[in-house]
């Protein structure tokens, strides 16, 4: 373990506030560039652009400029680039993988929240892309957040380890989407009524879920030697009982108050693997429909493991941020190429 990590964080919104906060309480990390393309933020000081203590770091616009800078990792939080013309799958982020590559060829690990991951079954071409530029280059790519990342799959295929035999591990878990402030969320349509949304607006809704959330159910399944032969996606918007107006929707009953996502993996048309998601415009409405985390394995013995709290109101992507920070060391440690999260040793978090 290093005495000092330097770090890119390469997109400061929402995930990248909560990366610094976290780097400005460690001793061994150290903010070293800034990257985001925002003429808001460019030329100003990263911390202060956050509302954060002057971290004496400038915004540049410049890739190559940042890129030149001497540092461990790049934090790696931009939008998802999604191919023009193709509707959001695994692989359909071409934008964010050159990016990746780039990183890895200026001879910078990186940590990412976006769907690049288990990209050797979801995504082969990427997977063989960002693998030879981390070998050539000695550096390595790991992707690391909260779903995909430490809720599924990483404590899901974790506590499957607990049974002797295992019959079906199933992930349960919800988002009050009153305190999310991603700009993606708008893609919801909360409080428009069902006839408003176009049927490839919906479509479009569900692939984006099933691109994020849709094969970490595929790797849960391999790591726990589970067989399967479908994979399967569904969901269902769910009308408001009640009225409810949040910092991002405003919402009456009869019109979208949330949405049911169901992915699993079935063996013999058998759910083998699931992941059930809800996002609800808030947590006051829908009573009945649980944002409960917990991950239900049946077999010998049966399990169940709550989370409470898993994401914070008061700050909703420390959980998509903190995972990436702590795991800097492991990642530096880390054999070069692709690494899945639960391929590399945990080590120590930085201290």
């Amino acid at each position: 373990m290093k005495d000092e990590y330097r770090v890119i964080i390469w997109g400061l919104g929402s995930v990248g506030k909560s990366a610094l906060e976290i780097i400005n309480a460690r001793k061994s990390l150290t903010l070293v560039g800034a990257f985001d393309v925002n003429p808001d933020k460019v030329g100003k000081d990263a911390g202060e652009v956050l509302g954060l203590p002057t971290a004496g770091v400038t915004v540049s616009d410049n890739e190559e400029d940042v890129l030149a800078i001497d540092a461990d990792i790049v934090l790696y939080y931009p939008p998802t680039k999604w191919d023009a013309g193709k509707l959001p799958s695994p692989t359909s982020v071409t934008g964010n993988v050159d990016d990746i590559v780039k990183f890895l060829e200026h001879g910078k690990n990186c940590s990412s929240t976006l769907p690049v991951f288990f990209s050797e079954k979801n995504a082969p071409e990427y997977f063989a892309r960002i693998d030879a530029a981390g070998k050539a280059n000695g550096t390595t790519y790991v992707q690391q957040g909260i779903f995909p990342g430490i809720f599924t799959p990483y404590f899901s295929s974790l506590s499957c380890m607990f049974s002797r035999s295992i019959d079906t591990a199933i992930v349960y878990g919800g988002e009050d989407d009153s305190v999310n402030s991603a700009p993606w969320i708008a893609v919801f349509g909360y409080g428009k009524k069902l006839d408003e949304l176009s049927p490839e607006r919906l479509y479009a809704v569900q692939n984006i879920i099933y691109t994020y959330y849709g094969p970490t159910v595929i790797e849960m399944a391999e790591r726990a030697g589970l067989e399967w032969d479908e994979y399967s996606c569904t969901s269902e918007p769910v009308l408001s009982d009640a009225e409810v107006t949040t910092p991002y929707a405003h919402v009456t009953p009869g019109t979208i108050g949330a949405h049911i996502f169901t992915m699993c993996t079935k063996k013999d048309g058998r759910e083998v693997t699931g992941y059930h998601f809800v996002h609800k415009a808030s947590a006051d409405i829908l009573p009945n429909l649980s944002l409960d985390k917990y991950i239900e394995i049946k077999g010998e013995p049966n399990i169940t493991i709550s989370l409470d709290n898993i994401i914070p109101h008061e700050d909703p992507f420390l959980t998509s941020a903190a995972p990436s920070v702590n795991l800097i060391p492991s990642i530096v440690d880390a054999e070069p190429g692709y690494k899945n999260a639960l391929d590399i040793p945990m080590g120590y978090m930085p201290r």
